[in-house]
């Protein structure tokens, strides 16, 4: 008997039609919106995300909240900044 195994996999085609990097569009998007509450002094519910590091570091839980609807607490973000924060993550999380 010969046992066959196949594997799916998703479609891993790029929506991303921009390349974002950190200090062009993603620090100004954190700088607004999160690091009131989540920085060295105010790290609301132990997060910090107040540079590259912090900000790389804590993006996956950071996007489910925003795409959630939590973060930020006063007002939702909308569709194109999640695009931006998923096109910066799929392209590696540059930098400049």
């Amino acid at each position: 008997m010969q046992i066959i195994f196949l594997a799916c996999s998703k479609d891993k085609t790029s929506t991303c039609t921009s390349f974002p990097t950190f200090t062009q569009d993603i620090e100004q998007i954190f700088m607004s919106n999160c690091t009131p509450c989540h920085q060295t002094n105010n790290n609301y519910g132990g997060v910090i995300l107040e540079n590259h590091s912090t900000i790389s570091n804590n993006i996956n839980v950071s996007i489910s909240e925003i795409e959630a609807g939590t973060m930020p607490p006063s007002m939702p973000l909308s569709d194109s900044i999640i695009s931006l924060l998923n096109c910066w993550v799929e392209n590696g999380k540059k930098y400049d």
